[in-house]
């Protein structure tokens, strides 16, 4: 009856009335869903969903999926297979002694393949890490300690000497399964078909991958663990694709091809084409020229030195080769200041060979300071090397200067790179550096609890290495990811190696739902 007295008004009305009560009706309906539309949204907040795939792009290969390989691909893709002892662990703590240290697992915790995890794993890991034909990088961190089973869930480790940052590289040591690897030798790790079906213990399960004709690995699939024991990551595929260079790399990504990449070559951020963002980890790393006294006698002369590092341009290094995503650098932290000297010249011209990792930043570094030392009376020889001819010519120490990175798990323990026992291989004392009082400095923050008192003597060893000039400190730079829009919950500003920018991939997601608050 309502709905027929509805139309014989409407009938009754103008064309013009007409016209204004539906344009009155329209307005009144959007307004009505408009505001329960603003009410929903006032109400109800984005939280993450489940769901969804990562594609993610990788300059090189995979070799030996394992957390203790030297490959930048393999560390890749263990930080999200293997679990840090830190999520293992029910506790870390110090011994009735400061150079003794107890580990105990948690209960009931497995590995993906069902496998209980216990301390014989732990022990097994150390045990091949310090096994020379692992070539393990992490061996000059638990150099001299011995591991010990206690239970089925406790581990003593015994230190040559006690070291304060000892709990922190237990902390983020990814323990590998020693049912899987403990019947093989070391040196035949690699031809194990789990040298690219790894079985973890953390977020992501190995799925397959695939590979051309030439064997080249093109993409590897995870899928998220069901049954981690921790909290299940959002993401439900996590793909890494594989690429022979930067090029191709950056290609992929403007062709929606992938999601997600580090980048390497800052220059090249401007051949990206398509919507992005840039995400800076600030970097414990720094760059210098390590100067061989032994083979550059003229450089003994520490005037020398320090012209050589106050004609270095280092505002322009930071423009040019990292696009300012990198701190200047005068010593072994953004904090030491620039040592001067009155010379304007050297005494006498100086012939110089140069050894430079050969990568483009590093070239482009070396032809910089070229065009600024040739000012001050130095023919600079450029040397570019391949790693593998860089690490050699590391060992012998038969380089008169060389371009190199010091990367710093722990900031301010400077002793591998530093101390005067560190001079020759397989120390990494570039420089051949000797100092007492920077020796006992060293020696003195490794013991140190204090924090204060480290943070004193870490400052007093910086300006004595500061001082000296045993190197040309040039930069830190950051690392740099770039990653398509859609990703969220991205939360890592620091970084010791490359790999650390998946350290909480568990908490990326790329799906949403609304929740009411």
């Amino acid at each position: 009856m309502i709905h027929h007295k509805l139309v014989q008004l409407f009938k009754s009305l103008s064309q013009k009335e007409s016209l204004i009560f539906l344009i009155s009706a329209a307005v009144f309906c959007l307004s009505f869903f408009a505001i329960l539309t603003i009410a929903f949204l006032n109400a109800t907040e984005k939280v993450p969903a489940s769901g969804g795939r990562w594609e993610e792009g990788v300059v090189g290969q995979p070799i030996f999926v394992n957390p203790l390989s030297s490959n930048d691909s393999d560390q890749d893709i263990s930080r999200i297979i293997f679990s840090s002892l830190e999520t293992l662990s029910s506790s870390i703590q110090k011994g009735e002694n400061d150079d003794e240290w107890h580990v105990r697992l948690k209960e009931e915790i497995k590995w993906q393949d069902g496998e209980k995890i216990t301390s014989d794993d732990l022990v097994f890991t150390i045990e091949t890490i310090l096994n020379p034909e692992s070539r393990s990088p992490l061996r000059r961190s638990f150099e001299g300690i011995s591991v010990k089973r206690i239970s089925e869930l406790e581990t003593e480790f015994k230190l040559p000497a006690p070291y304060v940052f000892f709990e922190r590289k237990l902390k983020n040591l990814q323990i590998i399964p020693k049912h899987i690897f403990g019947n093989i030798p070391v040196s035949n790790f690699y031809l194990s078909r789990y040298l690219l079906e790894p079985v973890g213990s953390s977020y992501y399960n190995f799925a397959s991958f695939d590979k051309r004709e030439d064997g080249f690995i093109t993409k590897y699939r995870l899928v998220a663990n069901n049954q981690y024991f921790g909290k299940r990551p959002y993401i439900n595929e996590f793909i890494f694709n594989f690429f022979q260079d930067e090029d191709e790399l950056i290609n992929a990504y403007n062709r929606g091809l992938i999601d997600g990449f580090a980048l390497n070559d800052f220059n090249k951020l401007n051949d990206i084409q398509i919507r992005h963002q840039v995400k800076e980890l600030r970097a414990n790393r720094y760059y210098a020229i390590f100067i061989n006294q032994e083979l550059i006698p003229q450089l003994r002369d520490i005037e020398n030195r320090r012209l050589l590092s106050q004609t270095v341009n280092r505002e322009q290094l930071v423009k040019e080769v990292f696009k300012n995503f990198a701190l200047p650098l005068f010593g072994p932290t953004p904090e030491n200041k620039a040592q001067k000297t009155d010379r304007k010249f050297l005494p006498e011209i100086i012939n110089i060979n140069l050894i430079v990792p050969d990568l483009p930043i590093f070239i482009k570094t070396a032809e910089l300071i070229k065009n600024d030392w040739i000012k001050i009376g130095v023919n600079l020889t450029i040397k570019p090397l391949s790693a593998v001819e860089v690490q050699e010519t590391i060992k012998n120490r038969s380089y008169e200067m060389i371009l190199f990175g010091n990367t710093l798990s722990e900031p301010q323990d400077l002793y591998s790179f530093w101390h005067s026992s560190r001079r020759f291989y397989p120390g990494a004392n570039l420089s051949l550096f000797r100092n007492r009082e920077a020796d006992n400095l060293m020696e003195k923050i490794r013991l140190e609890e204090n924090i204060e008192k480290i943070s004193d003597d870490f400052k007093k060893l910086t300006e004595i290495i500061t001082n000296e000039s045993p190197a040309i400190f040039l930069y830190s730079p950051s690392y740099l990811y770039v990653h398509s829009p859609r990703l969220n919950g991205f939360s890592e500003t620091e970084a010791t190696t490359l790999s650390d920018r998946l350290n909480s991939v568990n908490q990326w997601y790329v799906k949403t739902v609304r929740k009411f608050k």
